[in-house]
């Protein structure tokens, strides 16, 4: 078969790497997890499939993943990554704090629609963690901080204000439940996602500023 060939219900056959290229076999496998979850509606993923998506042999995914709970927090992460990564492209580009609140949480939204599967499994489903893991590691705990971290550049406050924490927890929740809901009723006549986000989080912001 000609290098690079699809084959029937399996990704590219993939060329293999060469010595001391684990790492990048990894990534191939976290990738091709990924595409998998992609579509809410897909079936439960099996280190089998991810196998057949990568174009590798199942036993080269259980050399870096001995189940899929282990597969399955990878993933969360990367994509978690790409989160944080989002938020400070955000960040970065403007200068009002307030409105730092507002475009990152727009971004937030624009994330968990275009990304619906991996959304799901990042902030839905109950994510396979350590019993012993500190809520400081906590995957998405990077991003929550974005959050925090503008929402007391916006009000004037201290980081480690308590009004801070709850202000930020309480917008993170109407983003979870904006994203959720748009992903679970999509016929719904939503209005536009922007308005929406902007409406909530101004409400939230102007509450905490007056406490």
């Amino acid at each position: 078969m000609p290098a690079g060939q699809m084959t029937a219900g399996r990704g590219p056959a993939r060329q293999r790497n060469p010595r001391g290229q684990g790492e990048r076999l990894r990534d191939d496998i976290i990738e091709a997890a990924s595409r998998l979850m992609a579509d809410p509606a897909a079936p439960p993923l099996t280190l089998r499939g991810v196998a057949r998506e990568a174009g590798v042999a199942a036993t080269s995914v259980y050399l870096h993943f001995p189940d899929i709970a282990s597969l399955v927090l990878a993933v969360a992460e990367r994509r978690f990554g790409e989160l944080v990564g989002l938020q400070d492209e955000v960040r970065d580009s403007i200068a009002d704090p307030c409105q730092r609140v507002r475009a990152g949480c727009l971004a937030y939204c624009e994330f968990g629609l275009e990304h619906q599967g991996q959304y799901l499994v990042m902030f839905t489903n109950p994510l396979p963690m350590p019993a012993d893991m500190p809520p400081e590691e906590f995957p998405g705990r990077r991003a929550f901080q974005r959050v925090l971290d503008a929402v007391a550049e916006c009000t004037g406050r201290a980081p480690e204000d308590p009004e801070v924490f709850l202000t930020g927890q309480l917008i993170w929740q109407q983003l979870h439940g904006i994203v959720s809901l748009r992903i679970s009723r999509p016929l719904f006549p939503w209005p536009p996602l922007a308005e929406t986000v902007t409406e909530a989080v101004d409400r939230l912001l102007a509450g905490a500023g007056s406490r």
